[in-house]
C-alpha cells in the first residue's frame, strides 16, 4: 500500500524534537554512562544517593569521605567518590579513585566499566575502550550491565573512527537489550558517519519507536514502527494502543494499515471502516479501497478512491488517490488510463515509485523509451534517498 502519512507527521516531528539523541560532540560535560549514580542505588546507599540527586555534592563527598575514612578497603566507596568528584569537575581525583577500586577489586568488571567511562570524558579514547574491554572480559553471563558495556564500546570507538568495531558493537549491544533507545540512535549516527544516510534514517526510527514505548504513547510507537517496517512489532503496539483508546480513529486508521501490509486486506477493511466512522478522512478512504483492490472488489474500489479524490486536500492526498486510481486501472489492462493517473501523481510531486509504475505502464503501451526515461528518473531519486539529499 503506497500510503502518504501526512496525518501522522506534524505529532511526529514535534515528538522527534523531544527525543534524546546520542551526541559525540567535543567538550560535552554530561556524564558518560547511562545513569553515573546506579552504583550508588545498587548498594542502596540513600543518603548518598539523595545528595548526589539534588546536586548537592559537596554533602555527598563528606558522606562518601567518612565512608572511606571508616574502611579504607571498600571499593565500592572509591567509586562513588569517582562519581562525585567527576560531578565537581575534578577528573584527575576521579581517576584515581578508579584506579584505587581497581587495585582493591582487580577482577571485578564494573571497575573498568566506571573507568572507562572516566577515561571517555576525558577524551582519551583509547584507554576507554581498553577499560571496556577489560570489563566485557570479566563480565559473567546475565550481567545486567553488559549491554551497556558494549554501548558505552561502541561510542569510543566511533569517537576513533573504527566505524566497523562500533557498528559490531552496538549490535551486539542491540542483541542484549533490544529496548534500549539509544542503541539504535548510535548506529544511527555510526551509519550516518558512514556515508550510510537511509541506514542511519531507520536506525534512528526504531530508537524513537522504543522511545515512545518507554513514554506510554503506544499510538506514535506503533506509526514509527509501521513507517520503519517493523509490521509485526506495530501491531502489538497498536492493540495495546486500541485497548487504551479504543474511540481513536488515528488508532484504527493506523491499525488498518497495518494489517495491510501484512497481507490481512479483510481485517484492515474492518478497521479502516471503524476509523471512517469516527472521521472520515481522504486517505482512510483511498487505504480502504487498496485493500478492496487487493481483493480484486473493483467496484468498491473505485467507489472509495472517489469518494478520497472528493476529500483530498493536501497535495499527498493527491498524489496517493491518483497513484491508486493509476494502479486499479493498470489492473483492469486499462493502461492508458493508468498513465494519465500516475502522470497526475508525479505532477504533485516526483517520487521514485510512481516513476517505477509509469515505467512498467508504458512497457504494456510499448513505449519503450518513455519507460527507460522513467526508470533513469526513479533511479536518480534513489540515488539522492541513498545519499541522504
Amino acid at each position: 500500500m503506497n500510503r502518504l502519512k501526512q496525518c501522522l507527521f506534524a505529532g511526529l516531528a514535534s515528538c522527534l524534537l523531544a527525543l534524546p539523541c546520542v551526541s559525540l560532540a567535543e567538550g560535552s560535560t554530561q556524564p558518560p554512562a547511562a545513569d553515573v549514580t546506579m552504583t550508588i542505588k545498587a548498594s542502596g546507599e540513600s543518603e548518598l544517593l539523595q545528595a548526589v540527586q539534588a546536586k548537592d555534592y559537596e554533602k555527598a563527598l563528606q558522606i562518601v569521605n567518612a565512608q572511606i575514612e571508616k574502611n579504607p578497603n571498600n571499593a565500592n566507596a572509591y567509586d562513588h567518590r569517582s562519581t562525585v568528584y567527576w560531578f565537581l569537575g575534578r577528573s584527575d581525583e576521579a581517576l584515581a579513585d578508579c584506579d584505587k577500586a581497581i587495585s582493591l577489586e582487580p577482577d571485578k568488571a564494573f571497575h573498568y566499566l566506571n573507568r572507562g567511562s572516566i577515561y571517555e570524558q576525558r577524551k582519551e579514547y583509547q584507554m576507554a575502550v581498553n577499560d571496556y574491554t577489560k570489563a566485557l572480559d570479566l563480565t559473567k553471563d546475565d550481567n545486567p550491565l553488559e549491554g551497556l558495556m558494549y554501548f558505552n564500546r561502541a561510542r569510543a570507538y566511533t569517537q576513533l573512527d573504527d566505524y566497523d568495531k562500533a557498528l559490531a558493537d552496538i549490535k551486539q549491544g542491540e542483541t542484549l537489550a533490544p529496548a534500549f533507545p539509544q542503541n539504535y540512535f548510535l548506529e544511527g549516527l555510526i551509519h550516518e558517519k558512514k556515508g550510510e544516510m537511509k541506514q542511519a534514517k531507520e536506525s534512528r526510527k526504531i530508537g524513537v519507536m522504543y522511545e515512545l514505548v518507554h513514554r506510554g504513547d503506544y499510538y506514535l510507537a506503533g506509526a514509527v514502527a509501521e513507517e520503519a517496517g517493523l509490521n509485526d512489532q506495530a501491531l502489538a503496539l497498536l492493540n495495546e494502543a486500541a485497548k487504551r483508546s479504543p474511540d481513536s480513529s488515528d488508532v484504527y486508521s493506523e491499525r488498518g494499515l497495518v494489517y495491510a501490509n501484512l497481507s490481512r486486506p479483510r481485517e484492515a477493511i474492518i478497521d479502516l471502516t471503524k476509523a471512517l466512522s469516527l472521521k472520515e478522512t481522504a486517505m482512510d478512504y483511498n487505504n480502504r479501497g487498496e485493500c478492496y483492490r487487493a481483493l480484486k472488489q473493483f467496484d468498491l474500489a473505485r467507489k472509495d478512491y472517489d469518494k478520497a479524490v472528493s476529500l483530498a486536500q493536501s497535495n499527498n492526498d493527491k498524489q496517493a488517490v491518483y497513484d491508486s486510481l493509476g494502479q486499479l486501472a493498470m489492473d483492469q489492462g486499462d493502461y492508458r488510463t493508468a498513465a494519465n493517473y500516475v502522470t497526475k501523481a508525479l505532477e504533485v510531486e516526483p517520487y521514485e515509485d510512481g516513476y517505477r509504475l509509469r515505467a512498467k505502464i508504458w512497457r504494456h503501451l510499448g513505449e519503450l523509451k518513455k519507460a527507460d526515461q522513467d526508470e533513469a528518473a526513479a533511479q536518480e531519486i534513489e540515488q539522492r534517498q541513498l545519499l541522504g539529499r
